[in-house]
C-alpha cells in the first residue's frame, strides 16, 4: 500500500523528468499505478472530536459536529484500522476441515498465505 504523499511524490518526479525530455516509461506507468491505488483508499473520517471550552479549562467529547463552533478549539479524533494478523497453521486446518477443502497438507497453507497477502496481512 502506497501513501497519497508518497504517490503523490513519485507522479511529480515522473512528469518532472517527462517535462525534461527524460522519458521513462517505467518509471511513469509505476508512479500513476501507486497514484491510483492511493487515491483510490478510502479518506478516513474523525469518529468524534474532542472540543475545548471557550475558556479553554476543560474539554468534552462529541461525535455531533454541531456541539461547537468555529470558535471552539477542536481535536479530530480517529480510530486506527485494525490490525490483521496472520493465521495459525491449526487455524488455517481447522477453516479447510469446516469448508470441506480439497486441498490437503502444504497446499492448503500456501493458499491461505497467499490469501493473507493478497489483503496486506504480514
Amino acid at each position: 500500500m502506497t501513501d497519497l504523499r508518497t504517490a503523490a511524490q513519485q507522479a511529480l518526479e515522473a512528469l518532472q523528468n517527462c517535462a525534461n525530455g527524460e522519458d521513462d516509461v517505467l518509471l511513469t506507468r509505476d508512479a500513476l499505478a501507486n497514484l491510483r491505488a492511493a487515491l483510490a483508499e478510502p479518506v478516513q473520517e474523525p469518529v468524534a472530536w474532542m472540543v475545548y471550552t471557550l475558556d479553554g479549562k476543560s474539554v468534552c467529547v462529541t461525535d455531533n459536529p454541531a456541539d461547537f463552533t468555529d470558535e471552539h478549539r477542536v481535536l479530530p479524533l480517529y480510530t486506527a484500522p485494525p490490525q490483521r494478523k496472520p493465521l495459525s497453521d491449526d487455524e488455517i486446518a481447522q477453516a479447510m476441515y469446516r469448508a470441506d477443502a480439497i486441498f490437503t497438507g502444504p497446499m492448503q497453507f500456501r493458499f491461505a498465505r497467499e490469501i493473507e497477502r493478497a489483503h496486506g496481512i504480514k
